[in-house]
């Protein structure tokens, strides 16, 4: 649907994005007067609740930054009972048209790639609870060019089912991980295979991978896409929706053997990025100080981010043909950093060297090969705005130290002595 809409371009060139539209801590610590001075919202939550906004971005060049082609609103189409606390969860709704969408909560969005189809990383608290991690593929449709819709400059339509819900207990800002590389080629290059299993990257200290999630079929609906829609048969008879059976999923523990000590480093990135120099898997993690999320004078929670990138990757031995047949392992990780803020005081004729309260970077991926290509890492700043910037992967390479077999963070960690 989204190579009818932009016909000029080509989709191999274009960027996928997801942005979320909430309370944010915008107005944190503001005056009245300051929020009308800024400019802010009066509003403390949006009319409506959270809402998730998928664009469709042309990349940068010299001349400009990424620019936002179209976007629109993610909506929840009700084909099933949805949400896993079941006094709020809702119920399956259909309408003349076919089933009822609607606006939900798609907190702390990511984009990651599984079985050839756009996949949505995400929370809804309140109705799946706060340490679940939810993920459903995305639909697209086009807009009718005679429709309402387009008359508002509306030229596609992104949604989700509630009978494709996958959810997965345990873990922080979990990273999924759909390749894998197998072997390497006469040419002595690493080549990969999209796995049929998905994994998740629950914890990076100690590094905790759940080697299979059960999608709930959803896999198999998305193999055979005659089960995705109803149609009409030969006789005009309605097929019936096949829906996967109610699910409920084990926890997931994190893996502390016989290491107690472990440190506060979360993952944030949804999906881990392949490097095909290497074999290994790209993601960036973050800490933030202190560790609680309890309201300060800085922020409503967690505050003075920094982050570091590292690299996982199976345990060196013999190939048996089966890619998941050792445990993944920490391979190398940066020193800690933050990104430079793009704030300008009024007084200050350039950028400080100096970066913002909050940063959480949750986009990552490579443009060109990894290593003369380009890293691009898109992330939140104050709860309050998006940003998004390239970094060359020389770079990123260059800053990415080795670590012995079997060390994990919190091993690497030492005091700053003042």
């Amino acid at each position: 649907p989204l190579a009818s809409v932009f016909t000029s371009v080509s989709l191999d060139s274009l960027f996928l994005g997801v942005s979320i539209f909430g309370g944010g801590q915008c107005k944190f610590g503001l005056s009245p007067e300051e929020v009308d001075a800024y400019r802010f919202s009066r509003y403390d939550e949006p009319q409506g609740g959270k809402r998730a906004v998928i664009s469709v971005l042309a990349p940068p060049n010299h001349e400009s930054p990424f620019r936002t082609l179209a976007q629109t609103t993610l909506l929840l189409e009700r084909d099933a009972k949805y949400g896993t606390r079941r006094r709020k969860a809702i119920d399956p709704e259909k309408t003349e048209f076919g089933f009822a969408r609607m606006h939900q909560e798609f907190d702390d969005p990511r984009l990651f790639f599984h079985l050839g189809r756009v996949w949505i990383l995400y929370r809804n608290g309140p109705l799946f609870g706060y340490e679940d991690q939810v993920h459903n593929p995305i639909h697209f449709e086009r807009v009718s060019p005679s429709s309402e819709d387009a008359a508002r400059g509306v030229k596609f339509v992104a949604y989700v089912k509630a009978s494709e819900t996958v959810w997965l207990s345990g873990g922080r800002n979990i990273a999924l991980i759909s390749e894998e590389p197998i072997v390497r080629n006469g040419l002595g290059e690493v080549e990969w295979v999209s796995s049929p299993s998905l994994k998740a990257l629950t914890w990076v200290d100690p590094v905790t991978v759940i080697e299979s999630i059960d999608l709930r079929g959803v896999d198999a609906k998305l193999n055979n896409r005659r089960l995705l829609e109803e149609v009409d048969d030969e006789n005009g008879s309605k097929k019936e929706r096949i829906v996967p059976p109610e699910y409920h999923p084990t926890p997931q523990h994190r893996r502390l053997g016989s290491k107690p000590n472990k440190s506060h480093v979360h993952g944030t990135n949804g999906y881990m990025v392949p490097l095909a120099s290497t074999g290994e898997l790209l993601g960036i993690a973050h800490f933030h100080r202190p560790e609680n999320r309890k309201e300060s004078d800085f922020a409503l929670h967690g505050h003075h981010y920094t982050h570091a990138f590292f690299t996982i990757a199976r345990k060196p031995g013999e190939n048996t043909g089966t890619i998941n047949s050792r445990s993944f392992e920490l391979k190398r990780i940066s020193n800690e950093f933050v990104f430079r803020t793009n704030y300008l005081p009024a007084d200050v004729a350039q950028q400080p060297l100096d970066g913002d309260i909050i940063q959480f970077a949750s986009g990552l991926d490579v443009v060109g090969s990894d290593d003369d290509g380009q890293l691009i890492i898109s992330y939140g700043i104050n709860d309050c705005e998006g940003a998004v910037f390239t970094l060359p992967m020389h770079k990123v390479q260059r800053i990415l130290i080795g670590v012995s077999s079997g060390q994990e963070v919190v091993d690497l960690m030492e005091n700053v002595k003042r």
